[in-house]
């Protein structure tokens, strides 16, 4: 099934944008143009990533089912992900998906859906370090401040607030840390096994798939810094379209859509 869902997505660039409209597409504009506009990072498998020319991920199958149910064609639109949240409030693609966690501050710039899949921040770490024996949340940000740590992240994404600090968000920052932020969350663990860093924040799915695929790192057991709830973006007050995805996201859940969506990238 899934493979029959990927055949439906256009792989495209962000230049494509430039041919959208500037002004928000409702429910039946969207169906009348035939096209579903999607903004995402696909840089964060299991949720969104690119094999053999082909997007796949929870985020893209969920998408593109939801193109098929009002009967249009998703069309996928890979950026940065402050581009994917930012082309929704300008109005150049109709929705963002790319494991957005909902939360007062984006609400004042777009609409969220109904969340559809819950996550957390967790910690990596090289298996030598002296954070990979810690036990509780309080310990490990003590041993950061105190070693002055630098800690890496995808950049706009929670892990950064976390680190650095946000009043919208309540987060108070991990004192005396340097944040390092990169493009993608790859790329942080790749200088974290260098040594380059001496941790990574990341949520916790696309932590343990970094964790499989490079040796000598782990995600510090039972510490789990936040709980989040992933929804997906619209431009504010689009309600029909709004609607229309909260509705097919009840109606994943409860057919099993959803879990067999998920299951194909985490298993049973």
């Amino acid at each position: 099934m899934k493979h029959k869902l990927l055949k439906t997505i256009l792989l495209c660039f962000p230049m494509a944008l430039a041919s959208c409209g500037n002004s928000a597409k409702t429910l039946e504009q969207v169906k009348e143009a035939g096209v579903l506009e999607v903004g995402t990072n696909a840089e964060f498998a299991p949720f969104e990533y690119i094999e053999g020319g082909n997007f796949k991920g929870v985020d893209m199958d969920l998408i593109t089912e939801y193109a098929k149910s009002i009967g249009v064609t998703a069309h996928i639109n890979d950026m940065d992900f402050d581009s994917a949240l930012l082309s929704v409030t300008k109005n150049k693609v109709d929705v963002a998906i790319a494991a957005i966690t909902k939360n007062e501050k984006r609400e004042k710039t777009m609409s969220f859906s109904k969340p559809y899949y819950s996550s957390n921040q967790v910690v990596i770490v090289k298996e030598t370090s002296d954070y990979a024996s810690l036990t509780t949340v309080d310990a490990v940000l003590a041993k950061l401040t105190q070693n002055q740590a630098k800690i890496g992240c995808q950049r706009g994404t929670t892990g950064q607030y976390y680190i650095e600090g946000d009043a919208d968000w309540e987060f108070d920052g991990i004192a005396s840390t340097e944040c390092k932020t990169y493009d993608t969350g790859s790329l942080a663990v790749l200088d974290l096994v260098n040594s380059k860093l001496d941790a990574v924040i990341i949520d916790s799915a696309p932590a343990d798939l970094y964790c499989q695929k490079n040796n000598g790192v782990k995600v510090i057991p039972n510490v789990i810094l936040t709980e989040e709830e992933y929804a997906i973006a619209v431009n504010k007050g689009n309600n029909s379209l709004l609607d229309s995805i909260n509705s097919f996201i009840d109606t994943i859940k409860s057919n099993g859509t959803f879990d067999t969506i998920v299951s194909t990238y985490f298993g049973d």
